[in-house]
């Protein structure tokens, strides 16, 4: 062998038990298959390990004392996927630790329910008081919580969302048995039914301290807090901007099946719509009502159009008050459009113009069954037919010690207190003329 074939050989050697070294050292054998698995050696001689994904949190075990605590819009986004994929997070605590600006880009609701399936959050949100920005979204159920249950949330505060779909509410569409405390939203809601600046659809539990800034819009079940309330209690909210609808559209609330508001205040808002409209109550159908509450604004529809409530079915309005415009068409009431089923409007006041064409009333436009008792008209009343101080039209129920401030401008069956009366009870005071238009 020549000299020059010995020394390449010698070279190959070397590079060959080389090679084997750095294999014996990057490689390691599956004991089961004898399977060589291969591991990348990086350049910098040190050994990688595989990413892992980002966790959902920033920090925290979930507990009281240490919150689950979110900090971006990729860790909101990421939590609202894990309550969809159905980890309710029964008992854990969340919290925000910073202003989170979503953007604009399309949200998905944290919790859902969805052809018979449902995945609801069932844990304890904190917003820490920190602002979510440009929440935006169209669906079914939307908001920033989809559906919550048995849950609990706080101080969250939204701003500039602008939500879209079915039943819809700023805070969340869907709350059953659950508590919101100490949250705002400004911006915009669209729905269809039950739709609400805070919540679309509240089935047991309430809102305390909550307030809406904006304008809220549907057809049906629409309330400048929550859409519809079913044995759940609002208590101290302020509402300001505009709610619109068709049926049982109210400032506060649209449809109350049983429930109510306490020390509510529509402050420069305006409600409008077709049937049963109220400042503050658009349709209480059994039970439930308002307590010293006030409603400051217009409001403006077709029939049974209300300062407070537009139609009572049940219940009660205890030490409520208007101020402003009331108009519409038939059963127009400065507190409540018409009062059936057994409702009871005691010491109430109103201080609004209020305008109508029949059953026209400074407290109550027609009252087919219920009660007035101690409440009083300050405002100037003007209709065609059937006009009242009080009540315009007073078919049966009770009357007790009500009087009427204001004007009373009509063309037929006017009177200072009553503008038409039925069967009623009727407790007149001494030494007033002119209290009943016509009997």
């Amino acid at each position: 062998m020549s000299k020059h074939n010995r020394t390449f050989t010698a070279i190959f050697f070397v590079i060959f038990l080389a090679g084997l070294f750095v294999i014996s050292f990057s490689s390691e054998s599956d004991a089961a298959t004898g399977r060589v698995i291969r591991k990348r050696v990086p350049s910098n001689g040190q050994r990688s390990t595989a990413s892992k994904t980002p966790p959902i949190f920033a920090s925290g075990a979930g507990t009281q004392k240490s919150p689950y605590l979110i900090s971006t819009a990729a860790q909101l986004a990421a939590f609202s996927n894990s309550v969809s994929g159905g980890n309710s997070y029964a008992g854990k605590y969340i919290r925000l630790g910073t202003d989170i600006d979503l953007e604009g880009a399309p949200w998905f609701p944290i919790g859902f329910s969805d052809r018979g399936r449902s995945n609801p959050f069932k844990g304890i949100f904190d917003g820490g008081g920190y602002i979510i920005w440009n929440l935006r979204g169209e669906r079914p159920l939307m908001g920033l919580f989809g559906v919550i249950d048995g849950a609990t949330v706080n101080r969250i505060n939204l701003q500039h969302v602008d939500l879209s779909g079915g039943s819809v509410g700023g805070i969340a569409a869907f709350m059953r048995n659950s508590v919101a405390t100490d949250c705002s939203v400004s911006g915009s809601v669209k729905g269809t039914s039950s739709v609400g600046g805070l919540v679309g659809s509240l089935l047991g539990g309430g809102l305390q301290n909550c307030d809406f800034l904006g304008q809220v819009e549907g057809r049906n079940a629409v309330g400048g807090l929550a859409g519809t309330i079913d044995q759940a209690r609002i208590r101290v909210g302020v509402i300001s901007g505009r709610v619109i609808g068709a049926l049982d559209v109210g400032g506060a609330v649209g449809s109350i099946l049983a429930g109510d508001i306490v020390a509510c205040y529509g402050k420069n808002l305006l409600v409008k719509g077709e049937h049963n409209v109220g400042g503050l109550i658009g349709n209480i159908i059994e039970s439930g009502g308002a307590d010293k509450s006030t409603f400051d604004g217009q409001v403006t529809g077709i029939g049974n159009i209300g300062g407070v409530a537009g139609r009572i079915g049940g219940g009660e309005l205890h030490g409520c008050g208007t101020l402003g415009f009331v108009q519409g068409r038939a059963h127009i009431g400065g507190i409540v459009g018409e009062l059936a089923g057994g409702g009871v409007v005691v010491s109430c006041t109103a201080d609004a113009a209020v305008v109508g064409v029949i059953n026209v009333g400074g407290v109550v436009g027609e009252m087919t069954f219920g009660a007035v008792d101690h409440s009083n008209n300050k405002g100037t009343v003007r209709g065609g037919e059937a006009v009242g101080g009080v009540i315009g039209h007073l078919s049966n129920g009770s009357f007790v010690d009500s009087r009427n401030f204001g004007g009373v401008n009509g063309a037929y069956k006017v009177g200072m207190i009553v503008g038409a009366e039925g069967d009623s009870t009727f407790v007149p005071d001494p030494g007033r003329g002119g209290i009943i238009g016509n009997r």
